[in-house]
C-alpha cells in the first residue's frame, strides 16, 4: 500500500563490551545468572569455561520498554590453567592476566538496554560447596512439600576449610582438626538436614565468618585443652543425664553469680530472617510461646539474621531452638573447681549438685572455661547456664510455602484467534487519514486483511503482529484484544432481529450499541446488549453477508473492539501467513510459540454487496409458496451505503453503476434449472409454464431452492442469498 511514512527514532539500543568478576574461583556450576533481577533463564550444568548466546531482547519489555539482553557472552570459572581470554586481548592487548581464581563473564559486546542508557546491575546464583574432605556427607539437599528443593553445604565442612584452606582460610594443617568431632558434628548435621549456603565476602574476619556459621547451627569450636586439636561440638540434645561428670563438694570449692531470669525478664517471640534458596530474598519466619506471652502480659520480641538458612523448614527448626532458650528461665552460674575440672571443654554438659543452694541434679552445658593464671594454678573458672534440652520442648510445624504468586504472568498465546479480508464499509469506517491512499491502491485484484485476538491474561497489554506471505516474519504493528463470547442459541436463518445468551467471554463485553459483531461469518449489528443477563440482540446480515441459520456454541467477536488492520493489502490468490505475539510487562511471546494463520485473498473489497429485504411472493423466508413465484429485494451500493449500517428490511439504495442481480432456480431433487442474469431492476417472476417446462418432471415442483446474488464487472457478491420452501398448488 502507497503513502508509507517516513521512520522516526524514538531511542537507542545500548551495547556493552564488559569484564564482571563475581567471586573466588573456581566454583561447581552457575544455577542461574540475573540481570536487574531477571532471570536469563541459564546456568551450567559443570564448571567447564564457555561461550553461550544470550537471546532475551524481551527480558525488560523489549525496545518499546527497556529492551532486554542479547548477544555472546563468556563463562570463565577461573581454574589454574585458564587462558587468556581473546576478547580481552583484542580490546586491552595481549598483555593482560588470565583472571584465574575468579569467577567471571565477559560480555562480548552485548546488547543490555534500550531507552535507558542505565545499566542493570548483573549477579549471579554460584554453587560451591567444598568435598576434600568426609566427601559423602559434604552437600546437603533438601525438599519441601510441593516437590522443590533446595541445595546447601553441611556447615561442619565449611568450617573445615576455613581453618584449613591455606590461600584465603586460617592455613592450619588438618593434623590441627579432631577428626572425631568435626565427623561426628557433620553427621549429625546431614542427618538434620541442616545446611548452610552464603559466602565469605572478606568485609569480616575469617574468625568472625567460623563464628557466624557456629551460631547458625549452635555449636562450639574450641582447641581441646589437652589434645590441642580443634574440637566442632554440636549442643544438642545427645546425651545420657546419669553419665555426666558430677560437680559437687568435692571437686567444687565455690558456685557463684546464680540466677534466674524472671518471667517478666524473657523474650517470647522469636523471628529468624533468613535467605530463600528460590528467590534469593529475605524471608521471616516468626514462632511465639504462648504461654510465656500470657504469664508476661505482653509480647516481648527479638530478630536474629541468619543468612546462612536457605530455606523455611531449617529457619523455623533454628526459630524454635532460639525460642527455647530465650523463653525459657535458664539459670546460669559460675563454678570454681579443682584440677579435675580442667578436661572440661566449652560445649561440655555436665550436672552440679549444691546443697547450699538446695541445687540436686542441674544440668549445665559449660560456655566459657578459664584454666587458671601464675597465682591460681589449681582454680579452674566454668561459666554455664542450664542446658535447654533438660526443659520441655515446644513443637511448631514448618510453615506453609509461600502463598504468592508472581501477578505478571509470561507472555502466552491469544486463546483464540481469527483473520479476515475486510469488506469496504471497514477500510472507510477505520482507516481515516489514509482513505485516499487506501481506496486509490486497493484495485479489483487485491484485498486488506484484518486480525482479531483474544487476551491472554488480564495483564496482557497488547499483542504485535507478524505477517508474510513466505513467513509471518515482517513487523505489522501492535493490536489491541478484541472482545469475545460463545453464542449458546440456534440462530434461524428467518429473523431479522435476534436475542441470543453468551458465555465465556474473554474481556468485559463492553461495546456500543450499532457497532459490528461477526459469527459464522456473517456480520451483525448490535442492537442491544445485557452484560448482567449475558444476553445480546443482533440485526442480522450487513455489510456485504446474509442471513444464514447458524448451530447453537459458536463464537462470536465483537470486531470493533479490537480490529487490527495488516497493510499493505495483499494481491488476489495470494495466503499471506500471520501471527499474533502477545506481550506482558515481562516481554513479548516467542514466535515459535505463536500459532500461524492464514487466508486465501478473493477480492472481497471490491465485490457488490449482495441485495436485502428478500421476499418470495411477498413474504421474507417463507416455509410454503402458493402459485407462481415471485422474487423481490431492495438494491445495495458499498459505495455510498457507508453512513451507517443498513439492516436487511430496509429499502432501495441505488447500486452501483454496471450492478445487476442473478437468480439461480432449484428443482426439488436439487439440480440447477434456470439461471437469470444481469437483472436491473427489483423483481422477478417464475412463471408457472417455466416452472413445469424447467422442472424436468412434467410439473411444478413439491420443493424448491432460490439463490440471490448481485453482479458487476464480473465480481459476484462475497456472500449469496440462498431461500428453499414448499410448494403448494
Amino acid at each position: 500500500m502507497g503513502g508509507g511514512s517516513k521512520k522516526v527514532t524514538v531511542g537507542y539500543w545500548y551495547g556493552m563490551g564488559a569484564h564482571m568478576a563475581f567471586c573466588h574461583g573456581p566454583i561447581d556450576r552457575i544455577r542461574q545468572i540475573y540481570v536487574g533481577e531477571r532471570k536469563l533463564g541459564m546456568g551450567t550444568s559443570d564448571n567447564t569455561n564457555q561461550q553461550v548466546f544470550v537471546d532475551k531482547k524481551d527480558l525488560f519489555g523489549g525496545e518499546k520498554r527497556e529492551g532486554g539482553v542479547a548477544g555472546d557472552m563468556d563463562i570463565m570459572f577461573g581454574h589454574p590453567g585458564q587462558a587468556q581470554n581473546d576478547y580481552l586481548q583484542a580490546k586491552l592487548g595481549a598483555d593482560i592476566p588470565a583472571f584465574r581464581g575468579v569467577v567471571s563473564l565477559v560480555l562480548r559486546r552485548m546488547f543490555v538496554s534500550a531507552m535507558n542508557p542505565y545499566i542493570k546491575p548483573w549477579s549471579i546464583d554460584a554453587v560451591r560447596c567444598w568435598k576434600g574432605w568426609h566427601p559423602t556427607k559434604a552437600e546437603i539437599v533438601g525438599g519441601y512439600a510441593d516437590g522443590s528443593n533446595y541445595m546447601d553445604a553441611n556447615p561442619a565442612h565449611i568450617i573445615y576449610e576455613c581453618l584449613t584452606n591455606d590461600q584465603w582460610g586460617m592455613g592450619y594443617p588438618a593434623s590441627d582438626i579432631d577428626d572425631a568431632s568435626f565427623t561426628a558434628a557433620a553427621d549429625t548435621l546431614f542427618d538434620e538436614q541442616f545446611g548452610l549456603s552464603l559466602a565469605w565476602d572478606k568485609e569480616t574476619t575469617i574468625e568472625h565468618f567460623v563464628q557466624s556459621i557456629c551460631e547458625h547451627i549452635d555449636a562450639t569450636l574450641y582447641v581441646h585443652p589437652v589434645t590441642g586439636l580443634f574440637n566442632l561440638r554440636l549442643n544438642r540434645d545427645d546425651y545420657d543425664p546419669a553419665t555426666l561428670p558430677v560437680f559437687d563438694e568435692t571437686n567444687v570449692t565455690d558456685v557463684s553469680d546464680y540466677s534466674r531470669p524472671t518471667w517478666g525478664e524473657i523474650t517470647n517471640q522469636v523471628s529468624v530472617v533468613y535467605r530463600d534458596f528460590d528467590t534469593d530474598k529475605d524471608m521471616t519466619v516468626t514462632v511465639q510461646d504462648i504461654a510465656a506471652i500470657q504469664l508476661n502480659g505482653t509480647v516481648v520480641a527479638t530478630t536474629i539474621n541468619y543468612p546462612g538458612i536457605s530455606n523455611a523448614r531449617v529457619a523455623n527448626q533454628v526459630a524454635a531452638r532460639e525460642l527455647r532458650q530465650l523463653a525459657t528461665p535458664l539459670a546460669r552460674c559460675t563454678i570454681t573447681a579443682n584440677r579435675k575440672a580442667s578436661g572440661i571443654g566449652v560445649g561440655d554438659v555436665i550436672k552440679l549438685d549444691w546443697p547450699p543452694y538446695g541445687i540436686q541434679g542441674l544440668v549445665l552445658r559449660v560456655v566459657r572455661v578459664s584454666y587458671g593464671d601464675d597465682r591460681n594454678q589449681q582454680a579452674v573458672r566454668l561459666e554455664c547456664v542450664e542446658d535447654v534440652f533438660g526443659v520441655g520442648q515446644s513443637v511448631y510445624s514448618d510453615p506453609p510455602s509461600s502463598q504468592w504468586t508472581d501477578p505478571i504472568t509470561d507472555p502466552a498465546p491469544c486463546p483464540h484467534q481469527t483473520l479476515l479480508e475486510t469488506p469496504y464499509w471497514l477500510v472507510v469506517q477505520d482507516l481515516v487519514g489514509e482513505i485516499d491512499s487506501i481506496l486509490n491502491d486497493i484495485d479489483d485484484l487485491e484485498g486488506l486483511v484484518a486480525s482479531l485476538g483474544s487476551r491472554p491474561s488480564s495483564d496482557s497489554i497488547s499483542y504485535q503482529c507478524l505477517a508474510g506471505l513466505s513467513a509471518a516474519d515482517e513487523d505489522k504493528g501492535a493490536g489491541a484484544f478484541a472482545a469475545t463470547a460463545i453464542v449458546t442459541d440456534a440462530m434461524p436463518q428467518d429473523e431479522a432481529q435476534i436475542t441470543v445468551n453468551y458465555t465465556q467471554a474473554v474481556d468485559d463485553i463492553d461495546v456500543e450499541i450499532g457497532s459490528l459483531a461477526m459469527l459464522g461469518g456473517e456480520w451483525f449489528k448490535v442492537a442491544a446488549i445485557d452484560t448482567a443477563a449475558n444476553t445480546v440482540t443482533l440485526e442480522r446480515g450487513v455489510l456485504d453477508t446474509v442471513p444464514v441459520a447458524h448451530p447453537a456454541n459458536l463464537r462470536i467477536w465483537f470486531v470493533e473492539t479490537g480490529v487490527h488492520y495488516i497493510t499493505p493489502e495483499y494481491v488476489n490468490g495470494e495466503q499471506p501467513k500471520v501471527k499474533l505475539l502477545p506481550e506482558t510487562s515481562k516481554g513479548q511471546l516467542d514466535p515459535a510459540l505463536a500459532t500461524e494463520m492464514t487466508i486465501t485473498i478473493n477480492s472481497r473489497f471490491t465485490r457488490p454487496y449482495p441485495p436485502g429485504q428478500i421476499r418470495i411472493n411477498g413474504a421474507a423466508y417463507p416455509s410454503t409458496v402458493n402459485g407462481e413465484i415471485t422474487v423481490s429485494w431492495a438494491n445495495r451500493n458499498r459505495k455510498t451505503q457507508t453512513a451507517y449500517l443498513v439492516l436487511q428490511n430496509e429499502g432501495e439504495i441505488t447500486p452501483e453503476v454496471g450492478q445487476t442481480t442473478t437468480l439461480r432456480f432449484y428443482n426439488e431433487n436439487g439440480t440447477l434449472v434456470r439461471t437469470v442474469t444481469g437483472l436491473a431492476g427489483n423483481s422477478y417472476t417464475w412463471a408457472t409454464a417455466d416452472e413445469i417446462n424447467d422442472s424436468g418432471l412434467g410439473r411444478q415442483n413439491n420443493h424448491v431452492r432460490i439463490e440471490i446474488e448481485s453482479e458487476r464487472g464480473g465480481f459476484t457478491s462475497w456472500q449469496t442469498i440462498s431461500i428453499e420452501f414448499d410448494r403448494t398448488y
